[in-house]
């Protein structure tokens, strides 16, 4: 096994560690965050699954439970809500050997079959690439775009055709739950690993998007349909 002479960093971004770190990370796009907390007991067949049918039976089941609060299919700018379309879309954070990771956002993904799911997920089918010129721009001048895409509406308009307003990640990290890892524009999913047949679930959202109430229906929703 060959070692790197310097700890590779965990991934922070798909689109280039640079521009999230010094934007994403600094406060810029970190807002006071509300944190719920659900345990599952997910049912036997899928407790005995694999880690891929894990995720994309979890992916299925935000999916679904988003369908059906479809007020917290918005994404938050500011203060600003935005409709993120329909069929809703949830993201799925995907890590890398090399330290950086993949973003798959999946369209209707409770409406597909779980081998389909989890076919498209092993696949990183339609991972979001570096955004071409931009992600260049980004990664060079980090907080200049930052401010310039901010100022001018083009960060918000790439973000909602980019993005879902839910993603999921995998990096149980000690913490994860902290103001410092709330997303400002999305809400985040971060399941724990599964010990004695509990699956932990970590919901994080922007208090701008709504009040505890009908995200916690929300976590319910989703911990039900993996039961």
């Amino acid at each position: 096994m060959r070692h790197h002479p310097q700890p590779q960093p965990l991934p922070v971004a798909h689109e280039g560690d640079r521009f999230a770190r010094r934007v994403w990370w600094r406060g810029f796009e970190l807002t006071p965050g509300v944190t719920l907390r659900a345990t599952a007991r997910p049912r036997p067949a899928l407790a005995a699954a694999s880690p891929w049918r894990r995720l994309a039976a979890l992916a299925w089941a935000a999916s679904a439970a988003l369908a059906q609060h479809p007020r917290l299919n918005f994404f938050t700018f500011w203060g600003r809500p935005v409709w993120a379309g329909w069929p809703p879309r949830v993201a799925v954070v995907l890590e890398n050997g090399d330290a950086s990771c993949d973003m798959v956002v999946v369209a209707g993904a409770h409406a597909m079959g779980l081998d389909d799911l989890e076919r498209l997920l092993r696949e990183r089918r339609g991972a979001l690439g570096r955004p071409g010129l931009r992600g260049w721009l980004r990664e060079t001048l980090p907080m200049a775009s930052y401010w310039a895409e901010r100022l001018s509406g083009s960060f918000a308009q790439d973000y909602a055709r980019r993005n879902a307003p839910l993603f999921i990640s995998m990096v149980g990290l000690e913490g994860i739950e902290e103001a410092s890892f709330t997303p400002a524009h999305s809400m985040a999913l971060y399941p724990g690993g599964l010990q004695d047949g509990r699956l932990p679930l970590v919901l994080c959202f922007n208090h701008q998007l709504a009040n505890a109430r009908p995200v916690g229906r929300f976590l319910l929703c989703l911990k039900e349909m993996l039961e």
